[in-house]
Parts: C-alpha cells; structure tokens; sequence
C-alpha cells in the first residue's frame, strides 16, 4: 500500500508539472500529426489491400519513435535541476520512482496513440476496421505501450545524466523493444483479419509485459544509483565561487588580531 502510495505522489507531482508546461504532450502529439500527414502522403494512393498490411507497421512506428522521444526527456526535470541525488536520498522506494515514470511515459504514449488511431481511421479506410473490436484495440494500444514503456524507462534512467543521452538511448533502446514490438505488429494485422487467435497473442503480449516490468524493477535501483553516482558535481559554478568566498571569509575572521 506504501509502494502504490508513493507511486500515485510521484506520478501525480510529474503529471501535474506537464499539465501546466505541456512540454512532452504537446512535442509529442505534434510528432504524431506530422508522422500521421507524411503516412497520408505517402501511402493513400495505395489499394485497400495494401493499405491494411501497412497500417501496423504504420502504428508501432509511430509509437516506437514517439516513445524514444518522450523516453530522453522524461528525467529531464532531475537532471536540469541536479535533483536526482535528493532523490535517492529521499525516504522513497526505488519501485516507486520506476513506477512513477513508467506510468507517465505510459500516458504520453496513450495519448499520442488517442491521435494516432483516429487519424489513420480517418485517412485510411482499411483501419476502420479497428472499430470493429474496441476491446481488443484498447487492450492492444495498452499492453504494447506498456512494454515498451516498461524497457525505455529503465534505460532513460540509465542514462538521465548523460550527455549524449538522446543518441545513446536510441541505440539501446530499439534492439531491446523489438520483441514487444514485433507482438504488437502481429496482434495489430491480426486484429485487422479478425484473426480468431487475436486474444490469445494479446495474451502473450501481457506475458512479456509482465517479465519485462518485473526486469525493470529488479534493475532499475542499480542503474539509477549508477546514474546518480556518474553525474556531475551538483552545485553550479556560482555557488563553487560562493562557497570558496566564505571559507576565504571564515579564514580571515579566524586570524588573531595583531
């Protein structure tokens, strides 16, 4: 009840913070209409046929990279302010913190993908078909977000104090998704057929969300710590000048006068 609690704090703190910048939604929800108007160009005068084996394709891709984008700036907030220290040292479970994260990474992604559906439903005639099943489309969108975000916010930690952070989470971070993408790209294009084994690969997708959220919270205390220990000194170069002045201060007031 603890860890929840603490999970619903950190969470709520994040969620309210970016509903009042409405930084990630905003550059996120922007990406998508962009991505979503270069599929139209690109693929509208294709035949139904076509159109229905690309659609998948369409909608994980679109995830996988909005995903990547929220991914490097969802510690952004720790690391511009050099708070991820105070964190750790804060009467706070490392769980929390991950679940925290994973949770608004997962509203991002779910947002973006309350655009995504639509507008490709709207574009594409061959996604109407979505409407069909909103059961299985919902239970879809949510277990491959899930997964993915579960593996990305293990990492973005990882790497909250890096650099080159934006190139490096990249790198590491389509190979390791690629399962639960792949899931997701067969469940999608099994929706679209009206596949009758549809649930039983949204089960498996719920399967590898499980294993990879229970990996991501078996490892996410070493790689934050990892991340804290690796960063750079937290005070600016104003408060270093402020410090030397008053123990040049103290030193002189120490002296014995003559």
């Amino acid at each position: 009840m603890r860890l929840l609690r603490q999970t619903w704090l950190l969470a709520r703190n994040d969620l309210r913070q970016e509903a009042r910048r409405l930084e990630l939604v905003l550059t996120a929800g922007f990406f998508t209409l962009v991505v979503v108007v270069m599929f139209a160009l690109a693929f509208f005068a294709l035949d139904g046929s076509v159109q229905r084996k690309a659609i998948p394709g369409m909608v994980w891709l679109c995830i996988a990279f909005v995903g990547a984008l929220t991914l490097t700036r969802v510690f952004d907030r720790e690391r511009e302010s050099n708070t991820l220290a105070a964190l750790l040292a804060a009467p706070v479970e490392r769980l929390a913190i991950y679940l925290s994260k994973l949770l608004v990474t997962l509203v991002v992604l779910l947002s973006c993908s309350a655009l995504l559906v639509p507008g490709l439903g709207l574009l594409f005639p061959s996604s109407q078909v979505f409407s069909a099943n909103p059961l299985a489309l919902v239970a879809l969108i949510v277990l491959g977000c899930l997964g993915y975000a579960a593996v990305g916010t293990l990492f973005a930690a990882g790497l909250a104090t890096s650099s080159g952070k934006n190139v490096l989470l990249s790198v590491i971070l389509y190979p390791l998704t690629t399962p639960v993408l792949l899931f997701a790209l067969v469940a999608t294009q099994r929706l679209l057929e009206g596949h009758p084994e549809l649930w039983g690969t949204l089960s498996q997708i719920a399967a590898l969300d499980v294993v990879l959220i229970g990996v991501g919270a078996w490892l996410f205390e070493t790689v934050l710590i990892g991340a804290a220990h690796s960063s750079p000194a937290h005070s600016s170069p104003a408060s270093n000048g402020s410090a030397r002045a008053a123990a040049v201060s103290a030193r002189a007031r120490s002296k014995p006068v003559n």
